[in-house]
């Protein structure tokens, strides 16, 4: 599996992460995060506003924490100066760690007061209680008004919704981001489980997985990824899945496969 910088900080994390949105089962969803890791997929991605998710992951890497680098978010109507510090607090107790790898605001609203977010993220930064600090579901314009607001490229990622039916990323951010020195994930790469199975674009996906000998999941994993800088975050509570994804970065697509899928799914 391929690694990916996060922004211009010289690490290297996998292309792949594992989410845990909306898990059902907690002892399925920790024996993941445990399969995980060994496959190489160390990167765990949570949120304060996922129920459980936080502790879950506390109790499944609470003896291989080094090894493991933890994404969590504050929820926007905790997002003042004092708000802030104290989720992160909260976060970390429930992850039972000393510090967060990122940090990020999980999405803007229109009385958020990002400027105190971005203070308190500078407080956690030299607190050494976050690593690295960034934004969640912020478009361009957004974004540039955050960065504005920060030191320069103090933050190092953007994540956002990224999906066959939702490509409109790689027209704008994408490209911006490559210019700013900020990596880009993408969530809900299978559309949280609403999978577009009637559409008729699905049957390409179908076609072509078959002459591969793969799953349309694994083509979709596989054709997102040809961006080669953009980490894909999917969620699974099983580790069957969790090795069919790993394996999608297994193969190349062909060319006129990757034009049939764009042809199929336009940006």
């Amino acid at each position: 599996m391929w690694t990916i910088e996060l922004g211009r900080t010289g690490v290297q994390l996998p292309v792949l992460a594992l989410g845990t949105w909306n898990f059902r089962d907690a002892a399925r969803m920790g024996a993941t995060i445990r399969a995980a890791v060994d496959l190489g997929v160390f990167h765990i991605d949570t949120a304060e506003m996922y129920p459980g998710a936080e502790e879950v992951i506390g109790t499944a890497v609470r003896d291989i924490r080094d090894r493991v680098f933890i994404t969590s978010k504050v929820h926007p109507r905790h997002a003042t100066y004092r708000g802030t510090l104290e989720a992160c607090e909260r976060s970390l107790r429930r992850l039972r760690t000393s510090y967060l790898d990122l940090y990020l605001l999980h999405w803007l609203e229109r009385d958020t007061p990002l400027e105190e977010t971005l203070r308190a993220f500078q407080t956690l930064l030299e607190q050494g209680k976050v690593r690295f600090v960034g934004v969640s579901n912020l478009d361009v314009s957004d974004l540039r008004r955050a960065q504005a607001l920060f030191r320069p490229h103090a933050l190092v990622n953007d994540q956002v919704e990224y999906n066959l039916t939702n490509r409109r990323i790689e027209r704008d951010l994408i490209p911006y981001c490559r210019e700013a020195g900020l990596t880009v994930s993408g969530y809900s790469p299978f559309w949280e489980g609403r999978i577009p199975r009637r559409r008729p674009e699905w049957r390409v996906l179908q076609d072509i997985a078959t002459r591969y000998g793969r799953t349309p999941y694994q083509v979709i994993l596989n054709f997102l990824a040809r961006q080669r800088d953009v980490i894909l975050i999917f969620k699974t509570e099983s580790v069957e899945h969790l090795r069919e994804n790993v394996a999608a970065l297994d193969f190349v697509l062909a060319p006129e496969d990757v034009a049939r899928i764009d042809q199929a799914f336009p940006p």
